[in-house]
């Protein structure tokens, strides 16, 4: 698999401040990768160094096997964490804009510009202010501006800030979608829904490295223990529990699964729920 980003030993801080710390980072053609880690992290300070926005303090950052960021920057799409725009204009106006910003014009532009409007579902309301749409609105022209160009890769920074659930889910229904146009696509996230539904692969990111990395579909596999955090539990009921296999433990408020599988977990809950205990967490 070609890489489309390649890092190397990228180190960033900010005065005393070390943010990244060697970091190392390969994502390949075609990939959905999802970047992990909580507020502060680095996520978007690497997002920045990847467009060429910020120089790092030590490394090599290489996109489509170039370290000149701004030779590759047309086959680049973006979409910030925090849209700004002029609300005074209309949808279609700030797209057509930024085509011709970018270099397109004429049919093509226009071409592009209606196709997005129909990808993000704004093609109704192109023509209205965007000082009248709502925040899961403004973040989908966000989407379409990205996608203007047709790029190669697609960075998307916490595409979800702000929204509220029905926002949140909306707006990750369409990158979905965008997905199968075959972008390869970096997410940095905290939320776990985003990795699971739009990503092949994921790596967490906390004291300025990645520290760990796997596929997304090994992620939603059984786990190997588990433990079912209940109501209470008397001495007969725990005996019963205990009964279904040689890897359950109960006591008064919890029952453990050793040897976990889907049937003996399903074995468990059914015996629990059977016996009117109320079940708090697994």
């Amino acid at each position: 698999m070609t890489d489309v980003i390649a890092i190397t030993d990228l180190h960033k801080s900010y005065g005393d401040l070390a943010v990244l710390q060697g970091l190392e980072l390969r994502v390949g053609a075609g990939e959905a990768y999802a970047l992990l880690g909580p507020n502060g992290a680095g996520k978007s300070t690497l997002i920045h160094l990847l467009l060429g926005f910020l120089r790092p303090a030590r490394g090599t950052v290489r996109l489509f096997g170039d370290t000149n960021l701004e030779r590759v920057r047309p086959r680049v799409g973006y979409i910030p964490e925090r849209q700004r725009y002029h609300t005074r204009y209309s949808a279609r106006e700030y797209l057509r804009f930024l085509g011709a910003f970018s270099g397109l014009a004429g049919a093509e532009l226009n071409e592009r510009v209606e196709r997005e409007l129909d990808t993000v579902g704004l093609h109704d309301a192109a023509d209205r202010s965007l000082g009248t749409f709502s925040k899961g609105m403004l973040q989908r022209v966000g989407v379409a501006q990205a996608l203007l160009t047709d790029p190669d890769l697609l960075l998307i920074d916490e595409p979800t800030s702000g929204l509220d659930p029905a926002g949140q889910r909306e707006v990750i229904e369409l990158l979905a979608s965008v997905r199968d146009r075959g972008h390869t696509i970096f997410l940095c996230t905290h939320y776990l829904q985003e990795v699971d539904l739009l990503c092949d692969r994921v790596g967490v990111l906390a004291g300025g490295r990645i520290l760990g990395e796997a596929a997304v579909a090994e992620l939603r596999g059984v786990a190997g223990s588990a433990r079912i955090q209940v109501s209470a539990l008397d001495v007969e009921q725990r005996r019963r529990i205990e009964g279904l296999g040689p890897g359950v433990r109960a006591d008064a408020q919890s029952v453990r699964l050793s040897a976990n599988s889907p049937a003996l977990q399903a074995t468990v809950l059914r015996a629990l729920l059977d016996a009117g205990v109320t079940i708090i967490a697994l």
